[in-house]
């Protein structure tokens, strides 16, 4: 087993996700994007998630585009915390002011960034309902590429509890 390859379903709550949404939704109202951690264990070839980080985190507006920053110092802090817990990072969800698609910035400066790890982007800011198919969500190959997952592998993988 190399990473996460091994998972074959991610489980969260509606509660969980709803967290995360919000949470990028209230950047979006401030015009700036934002990024949440889903956390949790595993169990044979099943994730549960059963937290959702929010990074102190810098939200930019450039010429290039929007992006956000977590430090140093607040990465440090989140890996004792999963260490303290018991827990490690299967995805990261974050924001986009338009479409949903993973960007040559997101491609190279993930915070998850395990072989099988999970990238979730949400486009329009959060603002519409809470639907992971309204998403563009990729998994960390082993060869370090992005790869989008299809509508049938994402269905397959999450199961929202």
């Amino acid at each position: 087993m190399i990473g996460l390859t091994n998972i074959e379903r991610i489980t969260v709550s509606k509660t969980v996700l709803l967290k995360a949404f919000d949470f990028l939704r209230y950047a979006g109202n401030k015009g700036v994007e934002a990024v949440a951690l889903f956390a949790g264990s595993e169990n044979d070839k099943t994730f549960q998630i059963k937290e959702v980080i929010r990074p102190k985190q810098m939200g930019y507006i450039l010429e290039q585009g929007l992006m956000y920053a977590v430090d140093g110092d607040e990465l440090h802090r989140i890996n004792v915390w999963l260490y303290e817990n018991k827990m490690k990072l299967i995805a990261q969800i974050h924001s986009h002011p338009t479409e949903a698609y993973h960007s040559a910035a997101d491609d190279r400066f993930p915070i998850v960034d395990t072989i099988g790890g999970i990238s979730i982007v949400v486009p329009n800011f959060a603002s519409g309902e809470l639907l992971l198919k309204d998403c563009a969500i990729y998994r960390l190959s082993l060869n370090k590429t992005w790869d989008e997952l299809s509508t049938s592998e994402i269905d397959s993988l999450f199961q929202i509890v």
